[in-house]
């Protein structure tokens, strides 16, 4: 790819994740439209660029979070397109982080929105992608893989996910996780308050404050690319 096009495919991706920002800042009409924008920025960028699983990437999570202000058919057609997305970013780079997670994201809002049984495919297809996330980063899909076993009431399972989304400082806030319904079927648990207060030890601040500054570097170099 020519000098000129390497800049032209940043400055396309630039544009378009900016759409997507503005976009979850809005509600209705407004939102259709930057979401739409930034979809046809993503569109315009060749798949010769050298950042195109990139690309996949975010145009998936733009989706995915479309998706999610959507319901019935068309959060359907949305949230498939998104894992569309996440499995063609996964094809050129096995290895990208965000797609095995945002991936299984999308699955799981499929799976919900559909209303399938847990036992069916989609539970199985989030629960892998989140499983290859951990592969390429411990942690880093601990706490999605516990609201799964939370659903199936595999209470154990859950907690040992939630012991390690806690001790490698990629946890929600605790308020957060005490009002996320995924979480219902083992919030009435001996171990969940306990859980809860084991949040607020100094050493867990500590390591989840440097892996969001950490993880603030990273997007901040990926979006100067």
């Amino acid at each position: 790819m020519s000098i000129l096009g390497y800049l032209l495919s940043g400055s396309l991706l630039k544009k378009a994740k900016k759409s997507t920002h503005d976009a979850r800042q809005q509600q209705g009409e407004k939102a259709d439209q930057l979401f739409q924008q930034a979809y046809d920025s993503f569109s315009s960028i060749s798949e010769s660029s050298s950042n195109y699983s990139d690309t996949l990437y975010y145009w998936g999570f733009s989706l995915l979070h479309q998706a999610q202000t959507k319901s019935s058919d068309e959060a359907i057609k949305l949230f498939e397109e998104a894992i569309n997305k996440f499995s063609f970013c996964k094809n050129i780079t096995p290895k990208h982080l965000g797609a095995a997670i945002d991936g299984g994201v999308a699955l799981l809002g499929l799976a919900k929105i559909k209303l399938v049984d847990l036992n069916n495919e989609l539970y199985s297809k989030a629960k892998e992608s989140f499983e290859t996330a951990e592969k390429i980063q411990l942690g880093s899909a601990s706490y999605n893989l516990a609201c799964i076993y939370a659903l199936q009431n595999k209470a154990d399972a859950c907690l040992n996910a939630l012991e390690n989304a806690r001790d490698h400082g990629l946890v929600p806030d605790e308020q957060n996780i005490i009002n996320d319904s995924d979480l219902q079927n083992v919030k009435g648990l001996f171990w969940f308050a306990e859980y809860i207060t084991s949040l607020s030890d100094t050493e867990v601040k500590e390591v989840k404050k440097k892996v969001e500054k950490d993880n603030n570097k990273t997007e901040t170099v990926k979006s100067d690319q």
